[in-house]
């Protein structure tokens, strides 16, 4: 068996007037790969390598989307489509700025694409005790979904359980994500590819109340309605709106109870008796003042460059290194708007590449004694896709490694980890629960 290396892409470029053009992508996230998309679209012989620090491609479509939204998470099939084209590489485990520098990418590509999206749930900035139980969506949605550097894995004390009464600070799609996977019992999670043993960890069951808070108006809520009605479906779900059940009474006693209040604007954030006590003001009048005590509270209000991407690519500026994604706009957005947006940038990209004298680029091949032997291929990608199928339990569509040394060992054809014992529908009763 070949390792991930020895089977690193090397695919000869095509030819523009005798010269490859070369571009490098920093990020194999939606933007990244829907950036490329364009400019093969646009200059189909255009040869581009696609980095990634991570051994796996795909991005927020592999550890952001929701696990148990596998509608959305089925573009990575296109985007598999764009590896699979003779020109485009994928170049996985490669660390732009550790393993590689960003100015060795810039001698042997004509262009940079910058589409590193964004590493940090924004903070809150409020007053808040520093040992109080604040955990940022994005952290625990990565989590859930297997991300093997998601932080709440890496603490000291692993993952723990977020209690029986959250607070969750946003009123968009994340949130509304949050909500829907904390309040699902076992049996709402088939065909997801969930991480069954962190969902245990931080839910053990369902939590029983969720507090939504928004500070702006219902109508300005950022989150899609339809992922408030889905959320609201779910059998054992009340979902109630400043007081008033968004489907008219309950008919049955409640599993999980979510109650979104908007107009709450957050002033701060204390431990109290060994739990949390966010206080609000509300919008428009702050002399009234609510408080809401709970057992975790979580952050849902948009994402941030992370300090090392910040480090390495914040200052970065030169006429042929552009920006796609969270690092052009500073927010993260959906499929639609990050296809549309790399669309965008690619016109950029490839505007500035038919301006410029056509100067001969080594491009990927360049570079291949200094990328690290640990480097990941599409090819070794498809062996960790396969092995992470395989030994899903009956119920879930995959079962992800969680760890760099289990994706590695699977991408160089490991068959010792294809099996690893999950819970098993016979160890679930029929309420759901996991016995």
């Amino acid at each position: 068996m070949r390792t991930p290396a020895e089977t690193a892409p090397n695919r000869p470029a095509a030819a523009v007037n005798g010269l490859p053009l070369q571009v490098a992508v920093i990020g194999a996230g939606p933007s990244g790969c829907y950036a490329a998309q364009a400019l093969r679209k646009g200059q189909p012989d255009i040869e581009i390598a696609v980095f990634d620090a991570l051994p796996t491609p795909f991005g927020l479509v592999r550890y952001g989307i929701a696990p148990d939204h596998q509608g959305a998470k089925a573009v990575s099939r296109q985007f598999e489509r764009l590896f699979g084209q003779p020109g485009v590489a994928f170049v996985g485990n490669v660390s732009v700025g550790t393993d590689v520098s960003l100015e060795a990418l810039l001698e042997n590509f004509h262009a940079v694409v910058l589409a590193t999206g964004l590493g940090t749930d924004r903070r809150l900035g409020v007053d808040q005790d520093p040992d109080a139980r604040v955990i940022g969506a994005g952290d625990l949605i990565r989590l859930l979904n297997s991300d093997p550097d998601a932080r709440l894995r890496h603490r000291h004390a692993g993952p723990e359980s977020l209690g029986s009464e959250v607070v969750i600070l946003g009123t968009g799609n994340v949130s509304a994500d949050v909500a829907r996977l904390l309040s699902k019992s076992d049996l709402d999670f088939i065909a997801s590819d969930v991480d069954d043993d962190a969902l245990r960890a931080v839910a053990p069951n369902p939590v029983r109340t969720i507090h939504i808070l928004g500070r702006c108006e219902p109508h300005a809520a950022k989150w899609d309605a339809s992922m408030v009605k889905e959320l609201a479906e779910i059998v054992g779900v009340h979902l109630n709106v400043d007081g008033v059940p968004l489907l008219g009474e309950p008919t049955a006693s409640a599993r999980t109870t979510v109650n979104v209040r908007f107009q709450h604007v957050p002033v701060s954030v204390r431990r109290l008796d060994g739990r949390v006590r966010v206080t609000t003001r509300r919008a428009g009048d702050s002399a009234l003042v609510d408080h809401l005590d709970a057992d975790t509270v979580i952050t849902a209000i948009g994402f941030d460059p992370s300090p090392a991407q910040s480090a390495q690519f914040g200052g970065v500026e030169a006429s042929n290194v552009f920006r796609v994604g969270g690092p052009a706009t500073g927010r993260l957005g959906n499929l639609a708007e990050n296809r549309k947006l790399a669309a965008d940038a690619a016109k950029g990209v490839l505007e500035f590449l038919r301006g410029q004298e056509p100067l001969h680029r080594t491009g990927l091949v360049g570079l291949r004694d200094r990328l690290p032997a640990s480097v990941v291929s599409f090819e070794a990608w498809q062996r960790i896709d396969g092995a992470e199928v395989r030994r899903a339990r009956p119920d879930r569509c995959r079962t992800k490694f969680t760890t760099r040394d289990e994706l590695l060992a699977a991408a160089a054809g490991s068959g010792a980890l294809v099996s690893i014992p999950t819970a098993t529908p016979e160890a679930i009763d029929t309420t759901g629960e996991v016995k």
